[in-house]
């Protein structure tokens, strides 16, 4: 079975592979709390900014569309809801376009940035202030980052083991959820012990010291893209 691409990162030459890792987090804040702060005009401008961005990146959407189908639902629910309990559109559009531009920032993030550049950029950072334990943080959110698309790896690979079995959505759709989730916590574990055991093999150790990352002029670039946007989108709405 194929591996979804959902929440994998992708080398390439582009401004946003190039940058550090620390730079593309500040930008992330950044706009994360301009987004969370923002009515339905300003979520809708920083959406239509994150999906221009994707379009020239490349950004493989259509090969997404499986994985993304989650995350619809829940985009959906928090539609409905929000329009029950609001009674104009306008924050209802505000809720959605907010959770649309952070999901999109999320895959801009992962796809292009590698578990282990952030982990060497944060463990260099952290390093000096905690002694000893900054690269073992790097090293943890590396892991952690790592476990992501695995789950994606799995819970499509069970759906598509079941679909090939010829078993119905819709006949005992409890017992289908609980087996379909017992499944894949089973075989999540599975994945895990078999990562533990890669680790081991090749004599992992999350203290060790890794080369930091330099920055460079595309994180000057990046950084001062995010201030001239958010600071017109904030101007001119």
């Amino acid at each position: 079975m194929v591996e979804v691409s959902l929440f994998h990162f992708r080398d390439r030459d582009t401004l946003l592979n190039r940058s550090h890792p620390l730079t593309k987090i500040a930008c992330l804040l950044a706009c994360s709390t301009f987004i969370a702060r923002s009515g339905a005009l300003r979520a809708l401008l920083c959406l239509i900014l994150f999906a221009t961005l994707a379009l020239i990146i490349r950004l493989p959407i259509r090969s997404y569309r499986r994985e993304l189908r989650f995350f619809f639902v829940m985009g959906t629910l928090m539609a409905v809801a929000s329009a029950l309990h609001f009674r104009s559109w306008e924050m209802p559009t505000a809720i959605v376009a907010r959770f649309a531009a952070i999901v999109l920032m999320g895959l801009l993030f992962s796809d292009t940035t590698a578990p282990d550049d952030l982990a060497r950029a944060i463990g260099h950072a952290l390093e000096p202030i905690f002694p000893k334990r900054g690269y073992r943080a790097g090293a943890t959110l590396e892991l952690t980052l790592s476990t992501i698309p695995l789950l994606f790896d799995v819970a499509s690979q069970v759906s598509q083991a079941r679909k090939a079995r010829g078993e119905s959505v819709w006949r005992h759709p409890v017992r289908r959820i609980v087996s379909y989730g017992s499944t894949v916590f089973t075989l999540l574990l599975q994945r895990a012990e078999e990562l533990e055991s890669a680790l081991r093999s090749r004599n992992f150790d999350p203290d060790a010291l890794r080369d930091g990352i330099p920055f460079n002029r595309c994180d000057v670039i990046l950084l001062s893209l995010t201030t001239v946007v958010l600071g017109l989108f904030f101007l001119l709405t």
